[in-house]
């Protein structure tokens, strides 16, 4: 009976210390793999596409494209929530027409004269992020503001071959904005990661140029009509995070 029971507290002592032996292991090893990857200060930069939705794509027609940049860090020791701020530019459109305009030492001259209108978004996050390791799931809520601008730029040659050119702001609005974004990180190296969003944004009211009327008169003069719409958008985004 005793050499039964040392050998059975010499089995149960055995497979304790096994299972203590791999749990210690398992600990080590998501420690080794937080230690693998940053989880810092972050930068990111990305490429974007904006899917107008709603009342947005029925007076808008096309697909505003261009680039955000944003950086974050995370609150507390945990690293599940980090607090940001992203900026991001999106073209609307360019139009590029000739022109007659006219010089006081060349009388009437031949110019170009181009319109671009642009979205600069500004917007302050907070993210919920509960992974450390190289597979990042993340959602975000974030809030701020949009503008909309218009541009016309007018050049011409001057007889010396100088090239004058000139730039003026004809439109400008702004609306409230707001929205939230599910996104995944996979990493690359310790500081690198793909990043990948969709950003579901919401907006206010707000009047610009509708570049598909642009008529340019004789007189150079430029006549367009404004549209009045609410700026909701779809944004995927793609692109790289830099975490230190």
């Amino acid at each position: 009976m005793k050499n039964t029971l040392g050998i059975s507290i010499l089995v149960l002592t055995m497979v304790a210390s096994v299972l203590c032996t791999a749990q210690n292991n398992r600990f080590n090893d998501r420690q080794q793999f937080r230690r693998d990857f940053a989880n810092g200060f972050q930068l990111s930069g990305h490429v974007q596409l904006g899917l107008p939705q709603n009342e947005f794509s029925e007076v808008f027609n096309g697909y505003p494209s261009g680039a955000a940049a944003s950086a974050s860090i995370p609150l507390g020791r945990s690293g599940l929530f980090r607090l940001g701020a992203e900026f991001a530019w999106n073209s609307m459109g360019r139009e590029k027409s000739a022109v007659e305009l006219f010089n006081d030492a060349q009388g009437i001259i031949a110019g170009d004269m181009a319109v671009s209108s642009d979205v600069h978004s500004y917007h302050g996050f907070l993210r919920f992020s509960p992974f450390e390791g190289g597979f990042r799931p993340y959602f975000d809520v974030f809030a701020g503001w949009r503008t909309y601008t218009t541009d016309t730029e007018i050049s011409y040659e001057e007889v010396d071959g100088t090239v004058i050119s000139t730039t003026e702001e004809f439109s400008r609005d702004a609306t409230n904005s707001y929205g939230y974004a599910a996104g995944l990180m996979i990493g690359l190296s310790r500081n690198l990661f793909f990043d990948a969003k969709v950003q579901v944004l919401r907006g206010g009211e707000v009047n610009y140029v509708d570049q598909s009327t642009l008529i340019i008169d004789a007189a150079a003069e430029i006549n367009y009509d404004i549209r009045i719409t609410e700026t909701d958008m779809l944004v995927p985004q793609l692109g790289i995070s830099l975490v230190f």
